[in-house]
Formats: C-alpha cells, structure tokens, sequence
C-alpha cells in the first residue's frame, strides 16, 4: 500500500498528538493581524496554548487568556470553561466585565501546585468542557506532552498562565505567549506556533492591522 504524502503527514500529526491539518478545528482571536499570524486564521481547539507573563500581577496576561476563553465559550455553545488556580483573588462575577457568562464557568481553587495538574487532566477527559484555564510554574516536557496529547483526544482546549522566567524551558504547547503591560496598552507576542510564525504586537494598536 502506497502512503500518501497527506496522509503521512496526518499519521506523524496523529503520533505527535495533534489532529491532521484537514480535521483540526481553530477558534480566532477576533484580531485580524494576531489571526494572520496562526495556521488555519486561529488557535487549535485540540490544543496546549501557554501564555508567559513576566509578572504574575500583571493584568495583560490574564486579560489575553480571559479574551481567549471568551472566544472558545462562542465557539462552542452548550459547553463550560473551567479555571483551576491556587490564587485567592479569582471573583466570578467580576469575570462579566471580561464579557464572560458566569454561569458557563467552573472555578476550581487548589491548596497547592501539586493539586493542579490532577485537576487538569481530570478535566480535560469530560467533554462537557470548551475550554480549561489554569495557572502553573515548572512543568517538564513529559507533563506538558501528556497534556497536549488530551487536549488532542477529546478537542478541548488547555491555557495555562506561566511565569515567563519558564519561556526557555521545553514544552509539547502548540501555541507559546508572552503578554506585558506598557504605557497606553499592552505588548503580545507569539513565540512559539507550531506551523506558524512567530510575531509581535503593539496592543490593541496593532491588533487589527
């Protein structure tokens, strides 16, 4: 039997823990110049995206992920989100400034980082869910690549907020952030997409370019 290059290529996709290029569902950001930027115009559903925050008090990291849970809640109606964090500030409502449904999310609050990839991996078997936020520090290659490899089998998305001291360390995500507050906005830069190319932005100047 004679393979062919497509289907190659979706087999070693497959292998990898991604869905082939022909079945993969993307989300766009709703930014025309960020979208250009991503393969299909948008994020994988199926998929690890990290988002790397120089500080973990800066808003602009969150604000990006809560922009993205926004649009995978649109994407998919009928299901939930779900955030898993060991911070004590998360306030549900105050997610409906965000244009988030509180009612579609499920926050999670865990003692510890040790009790968070349980959560991760638990959540990411239920196809209830649209989306899981969460976030983490040091998590090694292996742990990241189990992940992904869920998020692939079941299509719904992972986000995890990351220190950005952890942006040189190897990792299976699919898409890899960085976001940072500046004078007048906000900076957004992909540096890591698997079948794109790495960009940067000057925020919301440069958003619709």
């Amino acid at each position: 039997m004679i393979e062919t290059l497509r289907d190659l290529r979706a087999r070693v996709a497959r292998l990898e823990g991604f869905a082939p290029p022909h079945l993969a569902q993307v989300c766009a950001t709703g930014w025309t110049a960020v979208d250009a930027a991503l393969p299909g115009g948008g994020l994988l559903q199926g998929a690890l995206h990290e988002i790397h925050a120089p500080d973990p008090t800066d808003g602009a990291a969150t604000g990006f992920a809560l922009r993205l849970l926004g649009r995978f809640l649109a994407a998919t109606p009928g299901r939930a989100a779900l955030w898993a964090s060991c911070r004590d500030d998360l306030f549900a409502p105050g997610l409906h400034a965000a244009g988030l449904d509180p009612g579609r999310l499920l926050l999670v609050r865990c003692r510890s980082a040790e009790e968070l990839l349980p959560v991760f991996e638990d959540a990411m078997t239920s196809k209830a869910l649209s989306v899981v936020l969460g976030d983490i520090g040091a998590l090694d290659f292996s742990l990241s690549r189990r992940l992904q490899l869920a998020a692939a089998a079941t299509g719904t998305g992972l986000i995890l907020l990351r220190p950005a001291r952890y942006a040189a360390d190897a990792s299976a995500a699919v898409t890899r952030w960085q976001a940072s507050s500046r004078p007048g906005g906000w900076s957004l830069a992909l540096f890591r997409c698997r079948g794109g190319r790495p960009a940067a932005w000057r925020m919301p100047d440069e958003a619709a370019a």
